[in-house]
């Protein structure tokens, strides 16, 4: 069932939402491709991600934590855009190179980024409040060394389907990131440092 433009199986294994983003995804690919020749690399650039990234991106957070084989069906979309943007083939380059080249994240990595900016914006605007009901900073019960360490409580959920909820995903994400990026007070320099952190130059 549709719903704001994602596809909701009875499973939440959003299967049918994936598949709906590849086919619309190698569709504008194939059509990008037809007229790379005509475009210089920024333009390309805008194009991917204006047309797929758009795509992949939009409410990717839904996607934490699903099976390997159903991030990669999206990895091997923006695999295909890396190539088409850089005029590669797959003989030419590995992936991964491709990526770094263009500064974009994998997908894994991309449904970390979303989730830790959300988290971030919530721990410094505590909005929307929906979503700041559901995470909260981690208090010992005495004083300890992470006590200063702004880490987030995570729930004790042992579901792999509860795993995948903003409550458990958020702080878990949250507490694996740096202490400089937990402590860190402007929206801008946390985005650039995230970015950094998740693919290291």
């Amino acid at each position: 069932m549709p719903n704001l433009g994602v596809i909701f199986d009875t499973n939440l294994d959003f299967k049918r939402h994936i598949s709906s983003i590849c086919q619309s995804s190698f569709f504008q690919i194939k059509q990008l491709r037809q007229i790379r020749s005509s475009l210089d690399r920024n333009s390309a650039i805008i194009l991917a991600n204006s047309l797929v990234h758009s795509k992949i991106d939009y409410c990717n957070s839904l996607l934490f934590d699903l099976p390997h084989a159903s991030i990669m069906r999206l990895q091997r979309v923006q695999n295909s855009l890396a190539r088409v943007v850089c005029n590669s083939t797959k003989r030419q380059s590995h992936s991964i190179d491709l990526l770094k080249s263009l500064h974009w994240l994998p997908i894994c990595e991309r449904i970390k980024y979303k989730i830790a900016v959300l988290t971030f914006k919530i721990l410094l605007h505590g909005q929307p409040s929906y979503l700041a009901n559901l995470i909260s900073f981690y208090k010992p019960l005495r004083t300890l060394r992470s006590s200063d360490s702004f880490l987030l409580t995570v729930p004790d959920i042992r579901t792999a389907m509860g795993r995948r909820s903003f409550s458990y995903a958020s702080p878990t994400i949250w507490n694996t990131l740096p202490l400089h990026l937990r402590a860190c007070t402007s929206f801008s320099a946390f985005c650039n440092k995230l970015k950094t952190h998740f693919f290291p130059p």
